[in-house]
């Protein structure tokens, strides 16, 4: 009996040491990596996700699990073995793995919603050969992926205000020559009365204005102000700001499509992998993919009250470009500081997102309502 109760603890004794040593040798030469196929998109847009393990050693695993973490806002497109816990989405993914064997699982995902979305945990779960324990060790393994804001076609723009009827205003806000007369068109009612050419008005029998020709020495900076009241880091309005940048970038793809060199500043803080990201993209032709990136960065945090933004920025200023100010909001010392620059020859034009066009009025600076646009 004795040697029976020895025979059978000494099997539990192995059977005990063996799962312990093959628990705690999982973990050795056990190579985990993650990569994106597509890592800037548009909303809706899918891309995969490639998890590749790598078992490089002579000891099989006989239970692995992965608990990777997403973002609430992504999608898994086709895999339904996930959950949620609170604001994050968990996807779990289980294996038998032989010994020099690698592994790799292809996921599609999406997300609908614009901004910079960080994956950061992976948990690799080993069990022992018996299924009796298991250890888990977190893994740091960080992508990045852009999600770029939805453009609108900004020629189906609906706007409270008439003067952006039509397909030429982004040029019209860049320069006119009035030296230059490309010909004579119809009239209509964004035209001024000193354009008409009378004598072909009086042959026509109808008013004809002069059509000039737009030149390209000016370029466009836009400027996305974030902040939606006072304070200026408690009153967050995510629909208002969603809207400045939705505007913001469709002007801007515009603009370029139009020859027109186009940069972007913004007081919205930018979320990254990197703890210094640029908040300023420099006019230029070529810029469209850096204001994209620029645009998908920004959250719903002001850095810096706007009033003092525009301070900081008076010295940057350019004679030759034109401003458009995108903003749900603006103070009094703002207006002060806008009216001051508009008085010494800096082009300022104001596109209101707010609800009920609720941004002031400044004399001399033209303001355009937005209410609404149609996808491209």
């Amino acid at each position: 009996m004795f040697i029976q109760f020895a025979l059978i603890l000494a099997i539990l004794t192995i059977i005990f040491f063996i799962g312990e040593y093959t628990r705690k040798k999982g973990f050795d030469n056990l190579k985990i990596s993650r990569n994106i196929d597509k890592d800037r998109v548009l909303p809706g847009e899918e891309f995969r996700l490639t998890t590749t393990i790598e078992n490089n050693k002579r000891l099989p695993i006989s239970f692995l699990m992965l608990s990777e973490k997403m973002p609430g806002d992504i999608e898994f497109v086709s895999d339904s073995n996930k959950f949620k816990e609170g604001a994050d989405l968990w996807h779990l993914s289980k294996y038998t793995i032989s010994w020099h064997e690698r592994k790799r699982r292809i996921c599609k995902l999406k997300c609908n919603k614009r901004g910079a979305y960080i994956l950061r945990d992976i948990n690799v779960t080993v069990g022992d050969l018996f299924g009796r324990s298991a250890e888990t060790v977190a893994v740091e393994d960080f992508l990045e992926i852009l999600v770029y804001p939805r453009l609108i076609n900004m020629n189906n723009v609906e706007f409270a205000n008439t003067n952006l009827q039509g397909n030429n205003y982004v040029k019209r806000w860049i320069h006119q020559d009035p030296l230059y007369i490309k010909g004579i068109r119809e009239y209509n009612v964004e035209d001024r009365m000193k354009d008409i050419h009378w004598k072909s008005s009086l042959k026509m029998n109808r008013l004809m204005v002069k059509e000039y020709d737009f030149t390209s020495d000016r370029d466009l900076t836009i400027i996305v102000n974030g902040q939606c009241g006072e304070p200026y880091w408690g009153t967050i309005q995510p629909t208002l700001i969603e809207n400045g940048i939705t505007v913001a970038a469709s002007l801007a793809s515009k603009a370029i499509k139009e020859g027109v060199p186009s940069g972007m500043w913004t007081n919205c803080q930018l979320v990254g992998m990197k703890t210094k990201i640029i908040n300023e993209i420099s006019p230029d032709i070529n810029a469209l993919r850096k204001i994209m990136e620029l645009s998908a960065r920004m959250s719903y945090s002001i850095t810096i009250k706007f009033s003092d933004y525009l301070k900081s920025k008076i010295k940057d200023l350019n004679p030759n470009s034109t401003y458009v100010i995108i903003t749900p909001y603006l103070d009094e010392d703002s207006v002060g500081i806008l009216s001051k620059l508009k008085r010494k020859g800096i082009l300022i034009k104001i596109i209101d997102v707010s609800l009920e066009s609720t941004v002031t009025y400044i004399s001399g600076i033209e303001k355009i309502d937005y209410k609404g646009g149609i996808t491209v």
